[in-house]
């Protein structure tokens, strides 16, 4: 089922460094990833409907992060449309020595949270869940695998809440670097390229109907 776009309406982007990108730093306040690319898109392509983009990404940000900002950063805001991207750090972070990354179980607990909350004080508001990416690091060897989890829980929460839209980065990424190694789609093996963005926006836009 598309979601309808509508010119009246705010659609909300919140997540980690992929979804800020230097947002702080821009005049639009939208930075230059994906959150810019589906804007200028919508843009271009559904002129006339195309809604208010405000994005709430924080570098570094894990789920615990948005739980304590949840009020402020979406409730606050009342979004007609939200657009969760989170679970990189959650995993990540718990590599470096002394980090601190976020437990699965903590991990769809904190899930299960925000959008308790969301269901609760905004329900009209339509629900748009991206799984976590990718993690292509030399060590640990089995970095990305640990995240496969985490967008597995991403799925199985959406169909407890009954949101229909779950964006499929984690196997789209995976399936793009095997189609092409040679055409670069992280910085780091987690931060996205120009063209990891787009892979990023065109998947959240054929998710949600709006190509």
């Amino acid at each position: 089922m598309t979601i309808p776009l509508q010119s009246s309406s705010k659609l909300l982007f919140i997540g980690d460094s992929i979804t800020d990108c230097g947002r702080r730093d821009d005049a639009e306040l939208l930075g230059h990833g994906y959150v810019r690319t589906i804007r200028d898109y919508l843009a271009a392509t559904h002129r006339a409907s195309v809604p208010a983009i405000i994005n709430r990404g924080i570098s570094g940000n894990k789920i615990p992060d948005l739980q304590t900002r949840w009020d402020r950063d979406v409730i606050g805001i009342a979004p007609d449309i939200l657009s969760i991207y989170i679970g990189i750090n959650d995993v990540w972070h718990s590599f470096a020595p002394g980090g601190a990354g976020c437990t699965i179980n903590d991990y769809i607990s904190g899930y299960r949270d925000i959008l308790t909350r969301t269901r609760k004080q905004l329900p009209a508001c339509k629900v748009v869940l991206c799984e976590p990416s990718v993690i292509w690091i030399d060590q640990p060897k089995d970095a990305n695998e640990r995240i496969k989890p985490y967008a597995d829980a991403v799925q199985k929460i959406a169909g407890e809440f009954g949101i229909e839209h779950v964006v499929p980065l984690y196997q789209t990424f995976n399936t793009a670097k095997k189609l092409r190694e040679d055409i670069a789609l992280t910085n780091d093996g987690v931060h996205p390229t120009s063209a990891g963005h787009m892979l990023i926006a065109m998947t959240w836009m054929k998710t949600v109907g709006c190509q």
